[in-house]
């Protein structure tokens, strides 16, 4: 959440997710130069969203949520995360398509979004440990991670890779990383993916090997950026981020990245909440609900190109 940067290239995602993700009912890497603003984020420092919303009458009866009592919602995120939550080279604040549904569902509550940056990997350890409210880092909501938190979800996205101009190492599909070297932040769906999760060990990496193909080599990185970079500078055949994000980062990539047009294993975002808190998990999902029907949320989606990510 703060969880991963990045800034909307309007035009590109608008031509690469409508041929991409269209064929998707719905559909988490950035670039480098996203890199410095990510750590001068870092430290776990607290950051105002830009146009955080103003604390005001809620539209909810939120007496009963303990968490929001003090006038604030509370989110840890990977911000380095484009156009899902990246840091303003500007401003130095948080935007990008989650903290603008941040701020429209904090707005309906009658109190302020405010986001921590943190490393993705660790965020589910800090949610639990009280840092924060809630995450809401581009975070799937994963059967493995169901068992720990409730999820209050509101975006489905994809896996997708990304490889160097011309794709010389000719990667159509998952089975052609095989015998490849691929990048991916650590603690991602994607490293699930190609290592397998808890309850299904072994994942693309064994597919492979099962084909008697050669199987593929991972190399996990604490930030997506750095994992784009590894590709770049040759280190990776391929990198592997959600759509939406691998599109961002071929589209920031100044010609040097492509992004393949196959979309992997598509599956909701969430709002992960602790399951002691359950009163707050409800006064979410109602402010969800709220910003569905007066608008806002297709507002939020179309302003960063992500209508085809919209959940029924």
């Amino acid at each position: 959440m703060f969880h991963r940067p990045r800034r909307p290239g309007t035009a590109f995602l608008a031509l690469a997710l409508v041929a991409v993700m269209a064929a998707v009912a719905c559909g988490g890497g950035t670039s480098s130069k996203d890199k410095t603003a990510t750590a001068a984020a870092k430290g776990g420092a607290t950051t105002p969203a830009a146009g955080a919303t103003k604390a005001s009458a809620s539209k909810i009866d939120i007496s009963g949520v303990d968490e929001l009592k003090d006038g604030s919602l509370d989110i840890g995120s990977d911000v380095s995360y484009a156009p899902i939550e990246f840091v303003d080279e500007k401003t130095q604040a948080p935007v990008g398509l989650d903290v603008d549904i941040a701020n429209a569902m904090a707005e309906v509550l009658g109190v302020k979004a405010k986001f921590t940056n943190g490393d993705f990997a660790g965020l589910l350890v800090a949610l639990d440990g009280k840092r924060y409210d809630v995450i809401m880092s581009a975070m799937t909501a994963t059967d493995e991670r169901k068992k720990t938190v409730d999820f209050v979800e509101y975006f489905n996205a994809g896996s997708g890779i990304i490889v160097a101009k011309g794709n010389p190492k000719a990667i159509k599909t998952a089975d052609d990383l095989c015998g490849k070297t691929v990048s991916a932040q650590e603690g991602t769906t994607q490293v699930d993916f190609i290592t397998g999760g808890a309850d299904a060990p072994g994942g693309q990496d064994k597919k492979c090997k099962d084909a008697g193909k050669g199987g593929i080599t991972l190399r996990k990185f604490q930030t997506d950026p750095e994992a784009v970079q590894a590709l770049i500078s040759g280190q990776a055949d391929a990198e592997m981020a959600d759509f939406p994000v691998a599109a961002y980062s071929a589209q920031k990539s100044e010609g040097k990245l492509e992004i393949i047009p196959n979309q992997i294993e598509p599956a909701p975002y969430g709002i992960a909440v602790r399951k002691t808190s359950k009163p707050l998990s409800d006064a979410l999902t109602k402010a969800l609900a709220e910003i569905k029907k007066n608008g806002k949320l297709d507002e939020i989606l179309k302003k960063w190109n992500l209508e085809a990510g919209k959940l029924p």
